[in-house]
């Protein structure tokens, strides 16, 4: 392949998964030269997160002694097959080297971001295991909880991440942004939105983060998701699907294959998945799926991580790595290898060779 012209070479290895690619960098200074410049890592990490054909994505899962990424589309990760160590892989913990503890985390496509207990945001790319700290904002949000998200601006190739409050009367939002480029936190203009009490941590889709707001203290007021466009850095809102007389409210937001998808239920109770079929159409909601809270033989927590591409589904149940994939059509279960006994949390990510080190992509 090394008579091949660059830019043909290129269009093949970005269609490679972002693991063989650091291998891959062995092969001569060539390759490697080629692979970490900039404008690969940027055409490798747009056909990553825009390819919805195959699978780029991973499921993170930490659990209190070990951390895992997890590929859901390989039948190995189900009780009952043979092994691929590919499949389920473990991770060398990213908050031992930094000497940091985390209290939340989240994710936006290629990076996974811990808040720690010391409000510094530790920047993680688990495909390639570089890490960066992010100093804690100039900002002091005293009177609320703040609460935090992660976006990409393809416009810049950015990712940016936002820290945000609610002012004391409940009737703004004070937020900060860091850019990765710059490498400094930017103070934005308070937005006049009334808003109660937020997720913690937001969710990427459609170049928006989201968050679900629940109004509280005998509000008349329905709970609706807080929207911050990446680009614009302006705050919105979007109302949540319209469902008269149901008394179970609405517990997850979530990204599928580009569409905004809401969870309503999941706690003792059957879960329905909504699906936003034209982003920003409200009444675009669409009722995708209904899973049977006794079906599952669910004592708590039912929730749905992500979508294969078979348009199975696979789900958390009771937060004690009782995961299991479901298919929809044929009303089957499948019953997920443990590799903890203890309580997880999980976010999705894409493999991708992106760093969080800046414009250089060292």
């Amino acid at each position: 392949m090394s008579d091949l012209p660059r830019d043909v070479l290129v269009s093949i290895l970005s269609r490679l998964p972002a693991k063989s690619l650091g291998q891959f960098k062995s092969v001569s200074k060539y390759w490697f030269s080629l692979i970490s410049s900039a404008d690969f890592v940027k055409s490798h990490h747009l056909r990553a997160i825009s390819d919805t054909n195959n699978n780029h994505s991973r499921a993170f899962i930490m659990s209190t002694p070990s951390m895992h990424s997890v590929n859901f589309e390989s039948p190995s990760c189900y009780e009952g097959t043979e092994d691929d160590p590919k499949a389920i892989v473990s991770l060398k913990d990213p908050l031992t080297k930094d000497s940091v503890g985390e209290r939340l985390f989240g994710s936006c496509y290629g990076l996974i971001y811990f808040v720690c207990f010391n409000e510094c945001i530790l920047l993680w790319n688990p495909t390639t295991q570089k890490t960066r700290l992010i100093p804690d904002p100039s900002a002091s949000f005293s009177g609320a909880t703040p609460f935090y998200g992660l976006g990409y601006d393809v416009s810049t190739d950015d990712y940016k991440m936002v820290r945000a409050s609610r002012s004391v009367s409940g009737q703004s939002i004070r937020s900060e942004v860091f850019n990765l480029k710059t490498g400094s936190w930017r103070t934005i203009h308070a937005s006049q939105i009334d808003i109660d009490e937020s997720d913690e941590i937001g969710i990427f889709s459609n170049g928006t983060i989201h968050w679900l707001i629940r109004h509280v203290g005998g509000s008349e007021r329905r709970d609706t998701i807080l929207t911050f466009d990446i680009k614009k850095e302006i705050f919105g809102d979007i109302s949540l699907p319209n469902r008269e007389h149901e008394e179970t409210g609405f517990t997850w937001l979530g990204d599928l294959r580009g569409c905004l998808y809401a969870v309503c239920g999941g706690d003792g109770a059957d879960v329905d998945v909504w699906v936003m079929k034209e982003y920003g159409v409200e009444n675009s909601w669409s009722k995708m799926i209904k899973l049977n809270w006794v079906e599952f033989r669910c004592d708590y927590v039912m929730l749905p991580v992500c979508f294969t591409l078979k348009d199975e589904v696979v789900i958390d149940l009771d937060n004690s790595w009782n995961l299991v994939r479901y298919n929809l059509s044929e009303k089957t279960i499948k019953y997920f290898k443990k590799c903890s006994t203890d309580g997880h949390d999980w976010v999705m990510y894409t493999e991708t060779l992106v760093s969080p080190l800046a414009t250089c992509n060292k």
